[in-house]
């Protein structure tokens, strides 16, 4: 049995030298040693820290026990105990909590009884979860020891939840167990191995060796630009150009062995169920040379040129306001009549024009006022008194009809290039010259068109030469809701014009 334990160790101390120190921030790893432990005897169950983890409710498997933790359910019924479950989970290395936990982390042990360890408890009449230091020796359990679950981190470390209770327990491994009679603790189950640990140095070599080293030579280019941050005057970046590895071969003639900060000594150890034998050996490596001979030596040089990168400020244009003339074609919307024996149709593109006038209130927004010649017209073959029957009449609405409008105009692009436009409009219509021609012949008959409220939305697109003159195109979609003696009109008209811009 010895030898077998014994060889346990020595794969012990090889797996826990590069073992990282365990992550334990909680109440539930911190003993006072200057207490003597509780001896606790009651049954466990009688304050549940974690319910929704004991045997009464159902968990008796590692898969109910993750079934549990992964209830939606139970961690809204226990909003006080889940949530602190949760919390010594990332206090004990889970970084994630209990969503790090898998069955592959659950283990079900037994813990001997008389270990001396925290053991966590809730009192529900005060809301308080704490830990009391004990003898753990509870009545009721089984002949193998107290049952519980082991959960263990991806960095070997562990803790307990008992089984029954379902309450957090973590021994203390430098108490001193001793059992009733003044008996060692665990007799019949603990063995006590020692354990000599013999440190051989390697003989100093006094002849010099042939050793390679490479050579690397990094090449940077550093920017140095005017910093934003209150008292520092530049930023730099750092861009890696080129590398370099160059391989040679050198004489070393100060090869010395490495040191160790400890002599053969034997170490005791009392090694019972789920023990844990660690075992440091320092080492004290030589500060002046590398003493590996088989592999080389690395030296790295950088050369860094640093390129001072100096500002350029563009000036915007400081311009106020806007005038721009547009002219070009207009189409309209035509009525459209619920009679068989009477028609309409389209009179095609009329001339339109339109002046802008805008205060620039950024570069990107704009107010202003404009005024539009605006032709609304169309065709039918109503009989009106002196029309030529068979024929169709043409109807001036407005010839032209003259919106008058406030809008505002959103810009994007830049001040100097291409830009885009979009303009929302309203305002008042003025219809003038309304007429009925038949042929050549004007009739007698008026539409008499009213004037009324008028809306309009353009989408425009310009390319400024300087600050201060551009071409641009737009189209717009113009609403008139005006009333005439013929009919009360509802009517779109279609701009599409191209023209100049002048801003100062």
């Amino acid at each position: 049995m010895r030898p077998l334990i014994l060889l346990i160790l020595v794969i012990f101390c090889s797996a826990v030298y590069a073992q990282k120190p365990c992550y334990q921030h909680s109440r539930l790893y911190i003993f006072n040693k200057h207490d003597e432990p509780r001896l606790f005897t009651d049954p466990l169950g009688r304050r549940p820290q974690f319910p929704f983890l004991q045997r009464m409710n159902g968990i008796t498997t590692a898969e109910l026990f993750i079934k549990s933790i992964q209830d939606s359910a139970q961690r809204k019924k226990y909003s006080r105990t889940f949530p602190a479950f949760d919390l010594l989970l990332r206090n004990s290395g889970f970084a994630h909590g209990y969503k790090d936990l898998s069955i592959k982390n659950v283990k079900k042990v037994y813990i001997t009884p008389g270990t001396i360890g925290n053991l966590g408890f809730y009192n529900k009449e005060q809301n308080v979860i704490n830990y009391l230091y004990v003898k753990l020796n509870p009545a009721g359990e089984a002949a193998e020891g107290v049952e519980a679950w082991k959960l263990i981190n991806k960095d070997g470390c562990f803790l307990y939840i008992l089984f029954t209770c379902g309450n957090a327990f973590y021994p203390n491994g430098e108490a001193v167990v001793a059992a009733p009679g003044g008996e060692t603790a665990g007799v019949g189950c603990c063995k006590t191995v020692t354990v000599k640990s013999s440190i051989v140095t390697a003989p100093s070599q006094t002849d010099s060796v042939k050793r390679l080293a490479i050579l690397r030579m990094n090449f940077y280019r550093a920017y140095l630009t005017p910093s934003h941050q209150k008292g520092r005057k530049n930023d730099t970046t750092v861009e890696l150009i080129r590398t370099k590895d160059t391989l040679i071969h050198f004489k070393d003639r100060l090869v010395v062995p490495a040191k160790l900060d400890s002599s053969s000594r034997y170490k005791v150890y009392s090694v019972c169920r789920d023990s844990l034998v660690q075992l440091h050996i320092g080492l004290i490596g030589d500060s002046l040379v590398q003493t590996d001979t088989v592999h080389p030596v690395y030296y790295v040089m950088a050369d860094t040129a640093f390129d001072k990168k100096e500002p350029k400020f563009v000036n915007g244009c400081d311009n106020h306001w806007e005038i721009s003339i547009e002219a070009g074609k207009s189409y309209n919307s035509i009525p459209r009549f619920d009679d068989p024996t009477e028609h309409s149709q389209s009179n095609g593109p009329q001339f339109t024009a339109t002046l802008e006038i805008s205060r620039m209130l950024t570069h990107w927004f704009q107010l202003g006022l404009s005024g539009s010649y605006v032709v609304l017209s169309y065709q039918d073959d109503v009989n009106y008194p002196g029309s030529t029957p068979g024929t169709y009449n043409t109807i001036y609405l407005g010839k032209p009809i003259i919106p008058i409008q406030f809008f505002g105009k959103f810009n994007f692009g830049k001040e100097v290039g291409f830009q885009s436009s979009v303009s929302i409009s309203f305002g008042y219509s003025i219809p003038t010259n309304g007429k009925i021609e038949s042929g050549n012949t004007v009739l007698t008959t008026n539409p008499n068109l009213k004037g009324d409220f008028t809306a309009g939305l353009k989408f425009g697109v310009a390319y400024y030469f300087s600050c201060h003159v551009g071409l641009g195109a737009s189209f717009t979609g113009q609403y008139f809701n005006n009333k005439s003696d013929l009919f009360i009109y509802s009517l779109y008209a279609l701009p599409i014009q191209a023209g100049f811009h002048f801003r100062f």
